[in-house]
Protein backbone atom coordinates (compact mmCIF):
# COMPACT_ATOMS: atom_id res chain seq x y z
CA UNK A 1 0.00 0.00 0.00
CA UNK A 2 2.77 2.55 0.73
CA UNK A 3 5.08 1.94 -1.58
CA UNK A 4 9.25 3.66 -0.95
CA UNK A 5 9.74 7.00 -2.83
CA UNK A 6 12.90 7.32 -5.21
CA UNK A 7 13.18 10.25 -2.87
CA UNK A 8 13.36 8.69 0.68
CA UNK A 9 15.23 5.38 0.31
CA UNK A 10 18.73 5.35 1.36
CA UNK A 11 20.35 5.14 -1.62
CA UNK A 12 19.96 8.86 -0.93
CA UNK A 13 22.64 8.11 1.98
CA UNK A 14 24.82 5.81 -0.19
CA UNK A 15 24.62 4.05 -3.43
CA UNK A 16 25.71 0.79 -2.10
CA UNK A 17 22.78 0.33 0.19
CA UNK A 18 19.74 -1.53 -0.14
CA UNK A 19 15.89 -0.05 -0.96
CA UNK A 20 13.57 0.24 1.70
CA UNK A 21 10.12 -0.99 0.53
CA UNK A 22 7.49 0.11 3.22
CA UNK A 23 3.89 -1.53 3.09
CA UNK A 24 0.62 -2.35 5.04
CA UNK A 25 0.65 -6.13 6.05
CA UNK A 26 -1.01 -9.45 5.19
CA UNK A 27 -1.65 -12.44 6.79
CA UNK A 28 1.46 -13.97 5.17
CA UNK A 29 3.24 -11.73 7.50
CA UNK A 30 2.14 -12.47 10.73
CA UNK A 31 5.05 -15.40 11.19
CA UNK A 32 7.62 -12.84 9.97
CA UNK A 33 6.29 -10.04 12.17
CA UNK A 34 5.88 -11.76 14.88
CA UNK A 35 9.63 -12.97 14.58
CA UNK A 36 10.30 -9.06 14.92
CA UNK A 37 7.79 -8.29 17.59
CA UNK A 38 9.52 -10.69 20.08
CA UNK A 39 13.11 -9.17 19.06
CA UNK A 40 11.79 -5.74 19.89
CA UNK A 41 10.16 -7.55 23.36
CA UNK A 42 14.02 -8.84 24.07
CA UNK A 43 15.33 -6.04 23.40
CA UNK A 44 13.57 -3.98 25.63
CA UNK A 45 13.68 -6.72 28.19
CA UNK A 46 10.26 -7.70 28.43
CA UNK A 47 9.91 -10.68 26.39
CA UNK A 48 7.37 -12.79 25.91
CA UNK A 49 6.33 -16.37 24.82
CA UNK A 50 6.09 -17.14 20.95
CA UNK A 51 2.01 -17.19 20.96
CA UNK A 52 2.32 -13.99 22.56
CA UNK A 53 4.21 -12.72 19.75
CA UNK A 54 2.07 -14.89 17.06
CA UNK A 55 -1.13 -13.27 18.87
CA UNK A 56 0.23 -9.77 18.54
CA UNK A 57 1.32 -10.08 14.92
CA UNK A 58 -2.14 -11.73 14.13
CA UNK A 59 -4.20 -8.69 15.50
CA UNK A 60 -1.42 -6.37 13.59
CA UNK A 61 -1.98 -8.01 10.22
CA UNK A 62 -5.33 -7.71 10.23
CA UNK A 63 -6.72 -5.21 7.61
CA UNK A 64 -8.14 -1.64 9.02
CA UNK A 65 -11.99 -1.72 9.20
CA UNK A 66 -13.30 0.77 12.23
CA UNK A 67 -11.89 4.04 12.84
CA UNK A 68 -9.87 3.74 15.77
CA UNK A 69 -8.36 0.44 14.23
CA UNK A 70 -4.22 0.72 15.14
CA UNK A 71 -2.59 1.29 11.42
CA UNK A 72 0.41 -1.01 10.68
CA UNK A 73 3.12 -0.56 8.73
CA UNK A 74 6.31 -3.27 7.66
CA UNK A 75 9.63 -1.98 6.64
CA UNK A 76 11.35 -4.80 4.18
CA UNK A 77 14.64 -4.77 2.61
CA UNK A 78 15.49 -7.61 -0.06
CA UNK A 79 12.29 -8.85 0.45
CA UNK A 80 12.81 -9.25 4.58
CA UNK A 81 10.72 -7.35 7.12
CA UNK A 82 13.25 -4.99 8.65
CA UNK A 83 11.20 -3.03 11.05
CA UNK A 84 7.39 -1.93 11.88
CA UNK A 85 5.71 0.92 13.04
CA UNK A 86 2.56 1.00 15.27
CA UNK A 87 -0.04 3.77 14.80
CA UNK A 88 -2.80 4.23 17.22
CA UNK A 89 -5.96 6.80 16.61
CA UNK A 90 -6.06 9.09 19.37
CA UNK A 91 -9.45 11.67 19.54
CA UNK A 92 -10.06 14.31 20.24
CA UNK A 93 -7.25 15.71 18.68
CA UNK A 94 -6.86 19.60 17.22
CA UNK A 95 -10.08 20.95 16.74
CA UNK A 96 -11.88 17.95 17.60
CA UNK A 97 -10.26 15.60 14.84
CA UNK A 98 -8.90 12.77 14.86
CA UNK A 99 -4.75 12.21 15.20
CA UNK A 100 -2.35 9.32 14.63
CA UNK A 101 0.01 8.45 17.67
CA UNK A 102 2.81 6.08 16.74
CA UNK A 103 3.35 3.97 19.86
CA UNK A 104 5.67 1.71 18.56
CA UNK A 105 8.78 2.02 16.29
CA UNK A 106 11.37 -0.79 15.85
CA UNK A 107 14.21 -1.63 13.46
CA UNK A 108 15.57 -5.47 13.84
CA UNK A 109 19.06 -4.99 15.17
CA UNK A 110 20.52 -6.06 11.96
CA UNK A 111 19.32 -3.93 9.50
CA UNK A 112 19.97 -0.98 11.66
CA UNK A 113 21.76 2.53 9.87
CA UNK A 114 20.00 1.55 6.86
CA UNK A 115 17.49 4.26 6.76
CA UNK A 116 14.44 1.84 7.91
CA UNK A 117 13.67 4.31 10.52
CA UNK A 118 13.32 7.14 8.82
CA UNK A 119 11.00 5.24 5.98
CA UNK A 120 8.77 4.22 8.52
CA UNK A 121 8.41 7.89 9.99
CA UNK A 122 7.90 9.39 5.92
CA UNK A 123 5.37 6.31 5.39
CA UNK A 124 3.41 6.73 8.26
CA UNK A 125 3.52 11.14 7.82
CA UNK A 126 1.91 10.12 4.44
CA UNK A 127 -0.50 7.47 5.43
CA UNK A 128 -1.67 9.91 7.79
CA UNK A 129 -2.31 13.25 5.67
CA UNK A 130 -3.52 10.83 3.02
CA UNK A 131 -6.11 9.52 5.29
CA UNK A 132 -7.22 13.25 6.55
CA UNK A 133 -5.60 12.64 10.14
CA UNK A 134 -5.03 16.12 11.50
CA UNK A 135 -1.69 15.19 13.29
CA UNK A 136 0.97 12.59 13.71
CA UNK A 137 2.98 12.49 17.38
CA UNK A 138 5.16 10.55 19.08
CA UNK A 139 7.27 10.56 22.35
CA UNK A 140 10.90 8.99 22.89
CA UNK A 141 13.72 8.87 25.20
CA UNK A 142 14.96 12.54 26.03
CA UNK A 143 18.35 10.64 26.65
CA UNK A 144 18.03 8.90 23.14
CA UNK A 145 20.33 11.04 20.73
CA UNK A 146 20.22 8.72 17.70
CA UNK A 147 16.34 8.30 17.67
CA UNK A 148 16.20 12.25 17.99
CA UNK A 149 18.45 13.44 15.51
CA UNK A 150 16.30 10.68 13.39
CA UNK A 151 13.40 11.74 13.87
CA UNK A 152 14.31 15.26 13.42
CA UNK A 153 15.58 14.92 10.10
CA UNK A 154 12.66 13.89 8.93
CA UNK A 155 10.81 17.30 9.86
CA UNK A 156 9.75 16.43 13.11
CA UNK A 157 9.86 19.17 15.77
CA UNK A 158 9.94 19.14 19.77
CA UNK A 159 7.06 20.53 21.78
CA UNK A 160 7.32 21.92 25.32
CA UNK A 161 4.91 19.42 26.86
CA UNK A 162 5.47 16.16 29.90
CA UNK A 163 4.97 13.02 29.36
CA UNK A 164 2.88 11.12 32.38
CA UNK A 165 2.20 7.60 33.11
CA UNK A 166 -0.53 6.25 36.22
CA UNK A 167 0.71 2.94 36.31
CA UNK A 168 -0.65 0.55 38.75
CA UNK A 169 2.27 -0.44 40.76
CA UNK A 170 2.60 3.57 41.26
CA UNK A 171 -1.06 3.29 43.28
CA UNK A 172 -0.67 0.39 45.28
CA UNK A 173 -1.20 1.20 48.71
CA UNK A 174 -1.51 5.43 47.88
CA UNK A 175 -4.69 5.64 46.29
CA UNK A 176 -8.44 4.60 47.84
CA UNK A 177 -10.01 5.45 44.88
CA UNK A 178 -8.39 2.96 42.60
CA UNK A 179 -10.76 0.27 44.92
CA UNK A 180 -14.17 1.66 43.63
CA UNK A 181 -13.55 0.69 40.04
CA UNK A 182 -15.28 2.61 37.24
CA UNK A 183 -18.54 1.60 36.35
CA UNK A 184 -19.33 1.41 32.40
CA UNK A 185 -22.59 2.43 30.77
CA UNK A 186 -23.39 -1.66 30.30
CA UNK A 187 -22.78 -2.20 34.02
CA UNK A 188 -19.68 -3.45 33.94
CA UNK A 189 -16.93 -2.63 35.94
CA UNK A 190 -13.51 -2.16 35.43
CA UNK A 191 -11.33 -4.27 37.35
CA UNK A 192 -8.09 -2.06 39.39
CA UNK A 193 -6.09 -5.28 39.17
CA UNK A 194 -5.89 -6.59 35.72
CA UNK A 195 -7.92 -3.37 33.63
CA UNK A 196 -10.30 -5.81 32.43
CA UNK A 197 -13.92 -5.46 32.21
CA UNK A 198 -16.12 -7.84 34.53
CA UNK A 199 -19.65 -8.26 34.55
CA UNK A 200 -21.28 -7.56 37.78
CA UNK A 201 -24.87 -6.20 36.92
CA UNK A 202 -26.32 -4.68 40.31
Amino acid sequence: MMDSLPGETVADLATDLPEIAVRAPTGSDIRALADLFAEMQRHYRRPVSHQQAIEAATLACQPVRATFDPRVLLAEVAGAIAGSIVLNVTFPAFELSRALYIRDLYVRQSMRRLGVGQALVKAAARLTYSQTFSALDWTTETGNAAARQMYESCGARVLARTYYRLALEDLNGKTEWLRDGITAPDGSVLDRKHDACRHQRE
